[in-house]
């Protein structure tokens, strides 16, 4: 497989990435786990976005599907290697499959009519079952309605048990249901009036089949967040989770280390492993290591076309990949000051402990801090920090991309409150060493953005800054360890070969204010700071200490 350059993150579409000639990371024997070794009525695999739930739900219905001849497209794969299975199992069933990922609306009629669409253009795919001497003459009205767009939201609720029981009777055979990005419409209406006759919606659905029902072999969701537990409808009680936290299929959908390792050798890419592990590892799925497929294939993909530029580095691929992730972010943004210093530390790259509610419904994400993180940890912009689960846990961001895309977040919070001039002054004054004017224009800032803050501390002042660099599209480093310390900020211009370090110190008491400037100034060249930049190929390095009362700050340049 050496020298394989077809190279493809896009594709959601089983069959076509595999007719494509696309590279694929064999992950077909979780089709043997789930339908042999821990086969359930009803299922949900959690994962975030990007890491293959679609593809792996593709899967299963290439698989399974009666209407489909698969086996081509499996041949050489390891689920080949199982033949009773394939005998009793490939293009043997009826399969029902449906994604909710364009279901939205910013009220309820609107949400009811996507709904209607997406319905409606599933049933056409069931347009033969209209001539089946097999199905009862009622379900065929009914049928028919919701492929015209007829159905009323009961009958709208009901289409997966109305198909599931035509499909039944005309092959006389049980059904598979699949339901891809199941939790997609409930996260698009969080926070709007159609919230919650959308989940009512969906658990209705969900119940209909998820229940005791005999023309149903198993029901198969994918989804991020496992939001229907404690459900008034029964059927959706019945519902095993497989999410992040959960040992159980934690390889099955994402790469593991050993798939990363295996696609850099096969592809003569072995020398980007740190690279690849810095920026899109470090995520621990029940205890596996995991990285996201969606950014190791783009990075590779751009190694390929040629488009990486190895002076501007890695990419953070999953930036804007998420409107909901991103709202859960700006969600809680400048609230609560316990909330508040957890996100500074982890920017910081340190820990955070925290309960972790692992069946969150999305109306209650922002009730507290505790949901919040754990809503950030089931869409992937946190990981926990240990390979068991546990009442409490320590969580982090998991690699330097998802750090830059919390950056970001910080600065798109900022800007607003930020008047561009007192930036575009900072920017200037800090690179020339002016520091009256760099003083000046940097508590103009803190002016603006320190007011949500209820107390100040070093992280306030740290988190700030660190936006405002990330903002101005300079590459920030924080806490990175360099010389005999780790320095708190190091902002690096790669084009012209130039850099800032910047050691940051707050105070109670104004009279304070100078000796930690000065202490600041001692830490940077007590512990040779500058020393990794200067190896690196850095020919202007220009080091701050700056210490912080209140919003006043004094900057020295060393």
């Amino acid at each position: 497989m050496k020298g394989i350059r077809n190279i493809r993150a896009s594709y959601d579409s089983f069959r076509d990435l595999i007719e494509s000639g696309s590279y694929y990371v064999d992950k077909t024997e979780v089709i043997k786990e789930f339908l042999v070794d821990k086969f359930d009525k009803a299922v949900l695999f959690a994962r975030p976005r990007r890491f293959g739930k679609t593809l792996t739900m593709t899967m299963f219905r290439e698989f399974l599907d009666i209407s489909r001849d698969s086996r081509k497209i499996f041949g050489g794969l390891k689920i080949m290697d199982y033949p009773e299975l394939v005998e009793d199992y490939m293009n043997k069933y009826p399969v029902i499959f449906v994604s909710f990922k364009e279901v939205y609306g910013d009220d309820t009629e609107s949400v009811v009519r996507s709904f209607r669409n997406v319905v409606s253009n599933l049933c056409k795919n069931y347009t033969y079952l209209l001539k089946s001497d097999m199905v009862d003459d009622a379900d065929k009205v009914l049928l028919d309605n919701l492929r015209c767009r007829r159905g009323e939201i009961e009958d709208i609720a009901e289409f997966l048990d109305l198909i599931s029981r035509m499909l039944y009777y005309h092959y006389g055979k049980k059904v598979f249901v699949i339901i891809d990005e199941y939790d997609v419409p409930m996260a698009k209406t969080m926070g709007t009036s159609a919230y919650e006759k959308t989940r009512d919606i969906i658990e209705m659905m969900l119940s209909f089949v998820c229940k005791t029902n005999e023309n149903v072999k198993a029901v198969m969701l994918s989804g991020c967040l496992y939001t229907v537990k404690n459900s008034t409808y029964t059927g959706v009680n019945n519902i095993i989770p497989y999410t992040i936290m959960s040992p159980n299929f934690a390889s099955s959908i994402g790469f593991t280390d050993g798939d990363v390792k295996a696609i850099l050798k096969d592809l003569d890419y072995e020398d980007y492993y740190g690279v690849i592990k810095d920026w899109y590892d470090g995520y621990i799925f029940g205890r596996e290591r995991m990285y996201c497929p969606w950014d190791v294939l783009r990075f590779l993909r751009s190694l390929s076309d040629g488009s990486y530029s190895e002076q501007k580095g890695p990419e953070s691929y999953w930036l804007n990949s998420s409107e909901t992730s991103i709202d859960i972010i700006r969600g809680f943004l400048g609230k609560a000051v316990g909330v508040m210093e957890k996100f500074e530390q982890l920017l910081a790259g340190k820990e955070i402990i925290c309960t972790v509610n692992d069946n969150l419904p999305y109306h209650r994400i922002h009730e507290n801090g505790d949901n919040i993180w754990s809503a950030l940890l089931e869409t992937g912009y946190l990981t926990k920090a240990v390979e068991e689960g546990m009442p409490r846990m320590p969580l982090r961001i998991p690699n330097k991309e998802i750090q830059e895309v919390f950056r970001k977040e910080v600065w798109e919070f900022f800007n607003g409150k930020i008047d561009n001039n007192y930036l575009a002054e900072f920017e200037k004054a800090i690179w020339k060493k002016d520091i009256s004017k760099a003083e000046q224009n940097l508590s103009m800032i803190l002016e603006a953005t320190l007011s949500f803050y209820h107390e100040y501390r070093e992280y306030s002042y740290h988190l700030i800054l660190d936006g405002l660099f990330t903002g101005l599209g300079y590459r920030v480093l924080s806490e990175t360890e360099t010389g005999y310390g780790r320095s708190d900020l190091i902002i690096l211009d790669s084009v012209k070969k130039r850099c800032l370090i910047i050691e940051l110190k707050h105070v109670n008491d104004e009279n304070d204010i100078k000796g930690a400037l000065q202490e600041a100034n001692s830490q940077i060249i007590r512990n040779k700071y500058n020393s990794m930049l200067a190896y690196d190929g850095y020919v202007e390095i220009s080091c701050f200490g700056m210490a912080f009362w209140k919003k006043r700050c004094m900057i020295s340049n060393i």
